[in-house]
């Protein structure tokens, strides 16, 4: 039992707990470069994966006591995700900014990237209201571009519950905004600026 890997990470957590450097040490260099590649691969932003990566660890040290992790890459991966939404949102309230500053750009363009952001606000404030599986799985298969398979490995559920969550988040998003189902189908076909 001692060379599985899940009962070594249990064990460097409960060390981390009673402040163990040396364990939060160990967990950091296992797990630092495998949620680096993902943070920078769903960001395209090499220094803003490695300042949230950072802050993900630091995190993880600061409330050692107060959390219960029962795996530890699970935990690593949705702090990602949460994070990398959250990045996302604020890069999208320099958007206006952005615009001040390009006075060169014609109004049309401008209209078109406000409607466009407007559109985008408006379908995230939609999946904020979703429960959490469901709405990770949304943002993966709609927003990341990543098929069902990839998102159920990554998750670590069968294909056939991903397919489930997408038909729910689908069959609510047609009871309540279906005058905006056509519009979601546009969105998904837009490309995303990093």
């Amino acid at each position: 039992m001692i060379d599985n890997p899940i009962y070594n990470d249990q064990e460097l957590l409960s060390q981390m707990a009673i402040g163990s450097e040396d364990a939060f040490g160990k967990l950091y260099h296992k797990y630092w470069e495998k949620t680096y590649l993902t943070a920078s691969k769903k960001l395209g932003d090499t220094e803003l994966a490695k300042e949230m990566v950072h802050d993900i660890f630091l995190d993880l040290w600061r409330r050692r006591q107060e959390l219960t992790i029962t795996y530890l890459p699970a935990y690593v991966n949705k702090a990602v995700n949460y994070r990398v939404i959250n990045a996302l949102i604020q890069k999208k309230d320099h958007f206006f900014f952005d615009l001040l500053e390009n006075p060169r750009q014609s109004f049309y363009e401008a209209d078109l990237a406000i409607r466009e952001k407007d559109l985008i606000d408006l379908v995230s404030s939609w999946i904020e209201v979703l429960p959490e599986k469901r709405r990770e799985i949304f943002v993966k298969y709609y927003f990341e571009h990543l098929t069902t398979d990839e998102i159920a490995q990554d998750l670590q559920i069968s294909r056939k519950t991903v397919q489930n969550q997408l038909s729910l988040s689908i069959q609510y998003l047609r009871a309540h905004y279906g005058h905006l189902l056509s519009l979601l189908i546009l969105l998904q076909k837009l490309p995303f600026k990093k």
